[in-house]
């Protein structure tokens, strides 16, 4: 018969940290005496073994992945109303400490139905914002801030205003002390002047994440760009040459190469056309949903 605590000890071993097992297995272990530990086959000593010092490795390769990430209690989020979001998402993506950002609408009375960019761009409720995730063991939020300000590009209507959403007293006193002591000492953006009177204060409101052509938007269009220049270059014969003229004389189910060319690129602008029409995937994110996501 085998000694009664080892299968309870194994059945729960992968709960139980190693520290713990080893201070309360080894005394039992040690201390069982011979004519016990006899009818206790060698194989299955050999398993309980493996068994241990596999479990032992899982959890020292789960403590190593661990600390490779920052704590959880560093990385925090930020929601910045900062003009039309698509450069300045982008910028703030750069900053060294920004994990992730997302462009979206917020700042709506809490009765106000979830938005679309149409709905967005024709009210007067929702503004455009950029929720940031950042470490603050790298960037604090006062720097933030200073990188916010330097980045937007604030229009004169509510969906282009210039915001900092605030989750709570503490960060609304820090926002208060930051613009407050760039008004006393008369700071202005070095870029164009623009005045930290501009930047209001608002609590943080429901966050919904913008439809998906949004993200990221000027890597796609850059990407577009450099598509759509090779596709007008091929329908307008200038790859016919290439190759001792293989590619001019291309047919692809009786279409010649230019006139695939010219295809394909109409059909990607159309389609660019028809996604701010038919594409709706907004959706709300809770505070917390992008460091999850990480």
């Amino acid at each position: 018969t085998a000694h009664p605590l080892l299968p309870t000890a194994f059945d729960t071993v992968t709960m139980i940290p190693t520290a713990t097992m080893t201070t309360f297995l080894m005394p039992a272990l040690l201390s069982t005496p011979a004519p016990i530990m006899a009818f206790t086959s060698p194989s299955a000593l050999s398993r309980s073994t493996n068994t241990i010092r596999h479990t032992t490795n899982n959890i020292n390769d789960a403590a190593t992945r661990r600390n490779t990430l920052p704590s959880l209690h560093a990385i925090k989020e930020a929601t910045f109303g900062m003009g039309c979001f698509w450069e300045p998402a982008e910028s703030l993506l750069k900053q060294p400490g920004v994990l992730a950002t997302t462009v979206g609408y917020t700042g709506a009375p809490p009765n106000k139905p979830p938005p679309s960019y149409d709905t967005v761009c024709f009210g007067n409720d929702y503004v455009e914002a950029v929720r940031v995730v950042y470490d603050d063991t790298i960037l604090d939020y006062t720097t933030l801030l200073d990188k916010f300000f330097e980045v937007q590009k604030p229009g004169l209507s509510r969906q282009y205003a210039s915001i900092v959403f605030v989750t709570d007293d503490n960060e609304e006193e820090e926002v208060n002390k930051w613009k407050n002591a760039a008004i006393k000492t008369k700071v202005k953006r070095t870029s164009d002047n623009l005045p930290y009177e501009l930047v209001e204060i608002e609590p943080t409101s429901s966050f919904y994440r913008a439809e998906e052509y949004h993200q990221r938007y000027w890597e796609k269009q850059r990407l577009r760009a450099g598509l759509a220049v090779l596709l007008v270059a091929g329908a307008s014969g200038a790859y016919d040459d290439f190759g001792g003229g293989v590619i001019g004389n291309f047919e692809l189910g009786g279409l010649a190469f230019d006139t695939i060319c010219n295809a394909v690129f109409l059909v990607g602008a159309g389609w660019m056309i028809l996604e701010r029409l038919v594409v709706r995937d907004v959706r709300e994110l809770k505070s917390g949903d992008m460091i999850l996501e990480l």
